[in-house]
């Protein structure tokens, strides 16, 4: 189920390559995380760790792992273009139905996001 512009809710929102669409509220889109990111994420850890600082650590006392996927806030000002209009999208270590890969202009990431957050009319 999808709110529409006018706060009404609709059902079977199509999606096709191309569209342009906006996030109805506040939205998290992601995308897995580069080489280069889970580099860097490591070298700040091995950094810290020969610093003597603290590190994230798990229970067994292990250092976490780096993180899978990149983050970013979709707010709804932003006019988002429809890549792909259903995706499985790759969420950590599984897979979330219902999602949208998006191009977003304002950061020039293609980002995935759910399809449930997403309003085509304004």
């Amino acid at each position: 189920m999808v709110i529409s512009a006018d706060g009404t809710q609709e059902e079977n929102f199509p999606l096709y390559k191309g569209d342009i669409v906006r996030p109805h509220r506040n939205q998290t889109g992601w995308r897995r995380a580069t080489g280069e990111e889970r580099s860097a994420w490591y070298q700040k850890l091995y950094a810290d760790c020969r610093a003597g600082n603290d590190v994230p650590c798990d229970d067994g006392g292990e250092s976490k792992l780096a993180p899978n996927d990149t983050y970013f806030v979709l707010l709804p000002h932003m006019t988002l273009t429809v890549l792909r209009g259903r995706v499985s999208a790759p969420c950590g270590y599984r897979r979330i139905k219902g999602c949208v890969q998006v191009f977003c202009p304002d950061n020039g990431e293609t980002l995935f996001i759910e399809r449930r957050a997403l309003i085509s009319r304004w």
